[in-house]
């Protein structure tokens, strides 16, 4: 195996390429956690991997309640399924919340102020909830401040990622752009049951089915485990998994009855360029620290615009070709791409091709600058 082909099987593994899914719970599930703290392109991502949806479907699901936004992973923003919220924090959250407790400490919450934020966390949500729409954090943060909870907002947030990871909040039903706080009992009642060791090599064997090859690092890295977990789980797993050594990294996956489809997709690949445009977080290339430069091998990526809000990935035939940034003014959203190479005339016109496609998932204009 070569790095192009690693590359492509990650793809295949994300439903990039080949097979697209149905629904948006779906791709959470088959990824297992989606990075979502942009979230306009948090669904995007989602997006790129259905057979046919509109942003107001990413929505829909997210409304629902099917996937749901939450502080779990290293600590940021994820997407996860329903059913795997409670298992996949019972897992991951103890070392996050260790990880965690500096940014606690530095805002005055103390274990003990910790465990009585839950509780007024807990109620307040309970209660906004019951008079009818689930709070906003700035009525979270007024609710708490009645209750004699009163800080700054980065303290109430540190509050509320707490309340997060213990699995007492989750994301509830948006109102318009604002994200807004459900209890985890009314929106993932039930879900998967694993503990322990179980759930750390269903966890890794998730990850390798959604993402792989990957190295131990990259799987230790996104879930934030130790390597020796993640060990430990690749020994359980046993012939499930198989390794091999690609550009002097040691790699994993999960074979699966896709590999036929992934050869037959190589044989029969065409002449035109293939372009991804992708939020920076986008699973295929924000989860693979130690690896990403399989996807990247003349380090391109290391020229970056000095101004580099919200700046986020375009791969052509697999490998970083540009990096954009997104802006929305007056309804219209603002592309700006910034090559890394010279792009020939096919390039220029499947990158924008594709930027086409994104403007139609979400329904707005898209006006592209591509120098």
């Amino acid at each position: 195996m070569h790095a192009a082909e690693v590359v492509r099987r990650r793809l295949h593994a994300q439903h990039l390429r080949g097979r697209r899914l149905d629904h948006p719970a779906e791709v959470v599930s088959g990824l297992l956690a989606v990075q979502g703290q942009e979230l306009p392109v948090a669904r995007w991502s989602l997006g790129c991997r259905l057979t046919r949806a509109g942003d107001e479907d990413v929505r829909r699901a997210l409304d629902d309640g099917e996937v749901l936004r939450t502080h779990a992973l290293r600590p940021t923003w994820h997407l996860l399924a329903r059913e795997d919220l409670r298992w996949v924090l019972a897992l991951t959250s103890p070392r996050v919340l260790r990880a965690s407790a500096p940014g606690f400490r530095r805002v005055g919450l103390d274990d003990e102020t910790l465990a009585r934020t839950d509780v007024l966390v807990a109620r307040v949500v309970e209660r906004l909830t019951a008079e009818g729409r689930h709070p906003t954090r700035p009525e979270v943060a007024a609710a708490l401040a009645d209750d004699g909870f009163e800080a700054g907002s980065e303290a109430v947030g540190f509050a509320v990622i707490h309340a997060e990871l213990a699995g007492i909040v989750v994301s509830g039903r948006a109102r318009g752009t604002l994200h807004t706080y459900a209890l985890a009992d009314e929106r993932a009642p039930g879900g998967v049951a694993l503990t322990g060791d179980a759930a750390l090599v269903e966890l890794v064997r998730r990850f390798l089915v959604g993402h792989g090859p990957a190295a131990v690092r990259d799987v230790a890295w996104w879930a934030t485990l130790t390597l020796t977990q993640v060990r430990r789980a690749l020994d359980a797993l046993g012939d499930a998994v198989e390794r091999v050594e690609v550009d002097g990294h040691e790699l994993w996956w999960v074979p699966s009855s896709d590999d036929d489809d992934l050869a037959g997709d190589a044989a029969s690949s065409s002449d035109e360029p293939v372009v991804d445009v992708l939020q920076v977080y986008d699973e295929v290339f924000g989860s693979f620290p130690t690896t990403r430069s399989l996807a990247d091998p003349a380090g391109l990526g290391a020229s970056r615009p000095t101004d580099y809000a919200s700046l986020h990935v375009v791969l052509v035939d697999e490998q970083l070709a540009a990096w954009w940034q997104r802006r929305v003014t007056n309804g219209v959203i603002e592309a700006r791409v910034h090559p890394l190479r010279a792009f020939s005339a096919a390039e220029r016109a499947a990158v924008l091709a594709r930027f086409d496609a994104y403007g139609r998932f979400a329904d707005q204009e898209v006006a592209v600058t591509l120098p």
